[in-house]
């Protein structure tokens, strides 16, 4: 192989791997993992869950996912030194996008409490007050 065609085989090689990793899995077992990088424990089901992932060579994605498990659970997501309570509303909402799905969150706001994290990162954590059903969301682009 010739050194000139070095850089363009290394840089359609980075570009395969890039785009491999993209794409929208609906319904998909793995979003669980994809969401929150750690396996789904057995007792949380996964009642919805949208994941899309851009092939741009930046991190880019957006996802939806709706969980029932025990209070515990719940808990550990909105722990106080991870998050903030916030108001159950569209601002919050907005955070995650404009296009939810029809399952996410399709109460009215005053069902739902509401946390944002402490740092900067831009998921949002509702959790419907009567059912316990905890929706999650985020979008970065």
């Amino acid at each position: 192989m010739q050194r000139a065609n070095l850089p363009l085989l290394l840089a359609f090689s980075a570009l395969l791997v890039l785009t491999a990793c993209s794409g929208t899995w609906v319904e998909d077992p793995r979003n669980f993992k994809r969401v929150f990088d750690f396996d789904k424990p057995p007792e949380v089901k996964m009642i919805h869950s949208y994941y899309w992932k851009s092939p741009h060579w930046t991190v880019e994605y957006r996802y939806y996912i709706a969980l029932e498990g025990p209070r515990k659970f719940g808990d550990g997501l909105t722990d106080a030194s991870l998050m903030t309570p916030a108001t159950a509303d569209q601002n919050q909402l907005d955070s995650c996008g404009d296009s939810k799905p029809q399952w996410f969150l399709p109460k009215p706001f005053s069902h739902y409490d509401a946390w944002k994290p402490k740092g900067d990162a831009g998921y949002r954590i509702f959790r419907d007050k009567d059912a316990g059903t905890l929706f999650v969301c985020d979008q970065r682009l």
